[in-house]
């Protein structure tokens, strides 16, 4: 069962963040989902080999669903760098657990450095970092008037604003 877990974690894991990554690098959502997915499926079998052919085949259908994720998640999002270091924290903090998880199953249970919980440790630093760059991007987003003066805040997303709103006069 741990076998399972750990293929599956790992493979929708890699999936997931190289989809993410790959799509906002690449910009064209064919590719990224197809080597996302390949490389994906590649993890998780490899990882469940060594258990058994239901870990890995496990493994395989994770990677696969986590490389379709990550593809449309790096596709939607108008902010890559903020969701790029939020779904690298995300990786950190799931493999922490794991290493714990298999440190339990084997009985070599140990306490990762002075703090204890390495998993909440990583939570506390993702937030901060996430928050910081989410103020960041706040900051540097440009503000647009319009002809009623009032203040907008452009945003990079695909889709634009009726017009016809925005022209239509009081009589």
């Amino acid at each position: 069962m741990t076998g399972m877990i750990v293929a599956m974690t790992v493979g929708m894991m890699a999936g997931l963040n190289l989809g993410t990554i790959l799509s906002i690098l690449l910009q064209d959502f064919v590719l990224s989902t197809i080597v996302s997915v390949l490389i994906g499926m590649f993890i998780g079998y490899w990882t469940g080999k060594p258990v058994s052919l239901m870990a890995s085949i496990d493994g395989m259908l994770a990677g696969l669903m986590g490389g379709m994720m990550g593809a449309m998640l790096g596709e939607m999002v108008n902010r890559p760098n903020t969701i790029t270091v939020f779904v690298d924290i995300i990786f950190l903090f799931v493999i922490l657990i794991l290493f714990q998880m298999i440190h339990e199953e084997t009985g070599t249970k140990k306490i990762i450095g002075r703090m204890g919980n390495a998993g909440f440790v990583t939570i506390v630093v993702g937030i901060a970092v996430v928050g910081l760059l989410l103020k960041l991007e706040n900051n540097s987003a440009p503000e647009i008037k319009d002809s009623n003066e009032h203040i907008h805040i452009q945003s990079t997303s695909a889709s634009e604003p009726i017009e016809e709103n925005n022209n239509r006069k009081l009589k």
